[in-house]
């Protein structure tokens, strides 16, 4: 069945020059943001950027999204003086069949209508949910299996987007599942 799908990701810059860092977006191919500002500047208060995709296959049906983030403003002159961006969070929530809203269970409310995208509280059923796979131009083919090891699995991580010449960027591979199932009858 298809559905209508919204994403939060979270995410900051290693900022240089006089400029932040933009990032185009893209969900399985498709280009969703363009040149999306990337203001925040620390892992301790992320910037969300949400982005919808239409008609596309339910949550909780096996299916994953190729996610890429292409920094398109790449300026970089050694190790202390480059923008990039980081990625530490990236949540799906679908709507509901008819549905104008979306809604997620939630750490405070229940089954609720997010109005707060800023909020992970709001995301229980996708939370823990990480990527499968993490890929990119200049991130080593065995990166993300060291990544998940040294979390035990079970944390997102600090994914990098760095620029490169030809706009690979990085891919991450979101499993479109839920994790969180609430008890019968709530």
């Amino acid at each position: 069945m298809a559905c209508d799908i919204k994403y939060a990701m979270f995410c900051w810059q290693d900022q240089y020059g006089s400029e932040n860092a933009k990032a185009n977006v893209f969900v399985d191919g498709v280009q969703v943001l363009t040149e999306v500002e990337i203001t925040a500047t620390s892992d301790a208060s992320p910037q969300c950027v949400t982005f919808e995709v239409t008609n596309q296959t339910d949550l909780g049906s096996g299916r994953s999204a190729d996610i890429k983030v292409v920094l398109t403003n790449e300026a970089y002159v050694d190790a202390d003086n480059d923008r990039n961006i980081w990625i530490n969070g990236l949540y799906a929530v679908d709507k509901e069949t008819g549905s104008a809203d979306y809604s997620s269970w939630t750490s405070e409310n229940g089954y609720a209508v997010i109005t707060d995208w800023t909020d992970t509280g709001n995301f229980i059923h996708t939370g823990g949910v990480v990527p499968s796979a993490v890929s990119g131009s200049q991130i080593a083919s065995d990166w993300w299996a060291g990544a998940l090891a040294a979390s035990s699995g079970g944390s997102f991580w600090h994914i990098p987007v760095w620029g490169d010449d030809s706009d690979v960027g990085t891919t991450m591979t979101m499993p479109l599942e839920t994790s969180y199932q609430p008890a019968a009858g709530l």
